[in-house]
């Protein structure tokens, strides 16, 4: 049977709180999302990591700033998002306007579920659609390519928001997000 819209939101809610908990708290991500490399337990509402063959882990100081990256994104600071993403590698900090203002966009699209107040309706958002544009003229103007932890970081994170758009979930990802940026421990 297919499981109803609260149960597919709390699957959601789930596999997104597990992410950022890898990232962010164990500093250890199973990097493939793949249906397959998780169990579902409908009783506890639990979802637990399986098949750790693509497990990478993270730095301090990696996580340091990209927590901070994403704060920035939830707060639409678009100084503190240039400054993370320099901080971190993205950036050079000697782009043209025109490769800072689509790096911001495609920023802000992507960091709209963490952003946006109250529930977000996974299967309403277009951000594929507006990041493509911004994704060719960073092509054409990027300076240096991203830190190597970007490549796996970001194959998980838009296997969940795949994940979430399939589930047809509605959830709030800024709770989610605030609940681990607000226990977060930094170094400096």
């Amino acid at each position: 049977t297919i499981p109803d819209q609260n149960e597919r939101n709390r699957v959601a809610e789930s596999l997104l709180a597990l992410t950022l908990k890898e990232l962010f708290e164990w500093r250890l991500m199973q990097t493939d999302p793949n249906w397959s490399n998780f169990l579902y337990d409908p009783a506890t509402g639990s979802v637990s990591l399986i098949d750790f063959g693509a497990t990478r882990s993270y730095s301090k100081k990696f996580c340091d700033s990209y927590i901070r990256l994403i704060k920035a994104c939830v707060d639409r600071d678009q100084e503190q998002m240039l400054h993370w993403s320099t901080d971190l590698g993205f950036l050079t900090g000697h782009e043209s306007e025109e490769m800072n203002r689509a790096h911001l966009s495609s920023g802000m699209a992507i960091g709209r579920p963490f952003a946006h107040e109250g529930i977000y309706n996974f299967r309403k958002q277009h951000v594929t659609k507006e990041v493509k544009t911004d994704a060719q003229i960073m092509l054409q103007h990027r300076l240096t390519p991203p830190p190597d932890e970007a490549y796996s970081l970001h194959r998980k994170l838009a296997g969940m928001f795949m994940f979430c758009i399939e589930l047809d979930a509605a959830i709030d990802c800024r709770s989610i997000f605030e609940e681990q940026y607000n226990k977060y421990h930094f170094n400096n």
